[in-house]
């Protein structure tokens, strides 16, 4: 009560009574950390933050109760933003702190690791995955955030925090969405408007949080001379199955339900806009330049090739029918009285999760020669330092960009090399390199602690939409990075830009 009405002072006073009267008290190890963290933050204290960060991770090492180290994951995940907000921070949309930022990455850590622990608490659950989002969107990966802020609307329909955020995430991915941007503004304005006034939202977020949200909203207003079309009744009729085959329903379906589509229309997953891959970059050139745009775009190209197949891979994997059985009868394979499976079907999930994979390769290519780093191309991975570090520093054209798309792109590549995709390392060495053993799920559970070679059925097929959930993720900021950095050019040069038209047909 002290905290909320702004008396942290007394509240750190009332703590230190509290603990010297009642040291045995089993609820203040529990309570201790959220507490000084909260107190030090309304303070502007660094000190009592770090103290409730020590207490925290002391205390986390020594619980094995999963909501009390879900919560735990929580407060110190509040504890390092706070740290970060006071001590780095420099202001703006792409501050240059972010990608450098230690306290930024021990933050998404810890939110991570919460939400991949089974909790009985839908009420913590839900906060966990809106201060996910909340980092990942801090991090410049808005596509990751919205995905975050689904899941807990999912478990709390309407929750105010989910919502604005939400709509703040979507908001910026607008101006890249050419003949849509009216709409998602229009989404977005409508969403934050719709919970603007829920008590709850100061009670979770703050006074703050409620003027930045207004601020939000006079921002969008802003971009309409027509004030009324903000109150327009958004329709977004679901898209037509007439005439589609078996196979073509089902792979909308499928690509709709796990969101694989590349588009920035993500507010709706199953409207005629959200099932294209339209995305694509925008470059400045001079008049007499019939090379670079040619050249980036062949490119990209690939790189949308290979998504769109290693997609269609995957939803193939999934979808029996009586050809693709006959097919793969035709292979003889020896069964090993230990449930491991071969068939088609396993072979073309595992194609779709090589092909996923390899793109963060092209990705990183893709980069290097857009910042013309001149490294050999043959060296070059995504996972490695190559286009990211040098000599264990941040590149000066990552640093220098000022895009938060490209941050995004980096703090992949953290999260790559922090081993928090392991799993996906491990996975995709053991079908390139050696050998990927498949076992049913419904009959045995593969123990992937005696084999790394082993893996269930069912944890393969959520590994490999997981990865082609980051890959899609990938190219969109990859994409928003390029026309974020062509924008810059664009109103350095101060000069008419014309427009040249580029043929999209498909020589089928």
């Amino acid at each position: 009560m002290l905290i909320n009405s702004g008396e942290s002072k007394k509240a750190l006073e009332r703590l230190a009574e509290f603990e010297k009267e009642n040291s045995d008290d089993k609820r203040l190890i529990f309570y201790k950390p959220g507490f000084l963290i909260d107190i030090g933050n309304d303070l502007r204290d660094v000190k009592v933050i770090g103290e409730g960060i020590n207490i925290g991770e002391q205390t986390l090492l020594k619980t094995n109760n999963n909501k009390t180290k879900a919560y735990l994951h929580y407060c110190l995940a509040n504890g390092y933003t706070s740290l970060y907000q006071l001590t780095e921070t420099m202001g703006g949309i792409a501050d240059r702190t972010i990608p450098q930022s230690e306290n930024l990455s021990q933050a998404k850590n810890h939110l991570l690791q919460a939400t991949d622990i089974e909790i009985d608490d839908p009420n913590l659950e839900v906060q966990l995955l809106v201060n996910l989002g909340n980092s990942l969107d801090t991090l410049g990966r808005g596509i990751e955030a919205i995905h975050a802020y689904n899941k807990a609307l999912r478990l709390s329909k309407n929750f105010p925090m989910a919502v604005v955020n939400r709509a703040k995430a979507l908001r910026a991915f607008a101006e890249i969405s050419d003949k849509h941007r009216p709409s998602i503004y229009i989404t977005a304005y409508q969403d934050i408007k719709s919970v603007l006034d829920n008590p709850k939202l100061v009670q979770v977020g703050g006074p703050e949080a409620k003027k930045a949200f207004e601020r939000e909203l006079a921002y969008i207003e802003s971009r309409f001379q027509d004030k009324s079309l903000l109150k327009k009744n958004i329709k977004h009729p679901r898209y037509k199955t007439k005439g589609l085959t078996k196979f073509e329903k089902y792979y909308l379906d499928f690509c709709s339900q796990e969101r694989l589509f590349l588009n920035f229309h993500i507010h709706d997953d199953h409207c005629e806009a959200a099932i294209e891959d339209p995305v694509f970059i925008r470059l400045i050139t001079k008049v007499d330049d019939n090379d670079t745009f040619y050249n980036f775009a062949k490119q990209l190209n690939q790189i949308k090739e290979d998504y769109a197949v290693a997609r269609l891979n995957l939803v193939q994997s999934q979808y029996k029918q009586k050809a693709f059985n006959n097919i793969s009868k035709r292979t003889s394979y020896v069964y090993a009285l230990d449930y491991s499976q071969f068939n088609l079907y396993l072979g073309l999930l595992k194609s779709a999760f090589k092909d996923a994979f390899n793109i963060l390769d092209k990705i990183a290519v893709f980069i290097n020669d857009y910042y013309d780093l001149g490294l050999k191309e043959n060296n070059i991975y995504f996972t490695t330092t190559s286009v990211w570090e040098n000599k264990g520093v941040i590149r000066k054209e990552v640093l220098n960009s000022e895009n938060l798309s490209l941050y995004a792109l980096y703090d992949v590549y953290r999260d790559f090399k922090s081993n928090r995709y392991q799993k996906i390392k491990q996975i995709r060495n053991a079908l390139t390199h050696r050998r990927l053993i498949v076992f049913d799920s419904s009959i045995t559970s593969a123990d992937d602690n005696v084999d790394k070679h082993n893996i269930d059925s069912d944890t393969f097929f959520q590994e490999t939409v997981d990865l082609m959930r980051l890959t899609k993720a990938t190219i969109i900021y990859l994409i928003n990075f390029v026309n974020t950095e062509e924008e810059k050019k664009k109103k350095a040069n101060g000069k008419p830009i014309f427009d040249m038209y580029a043929d999209t047909s498909q020589f089928l």
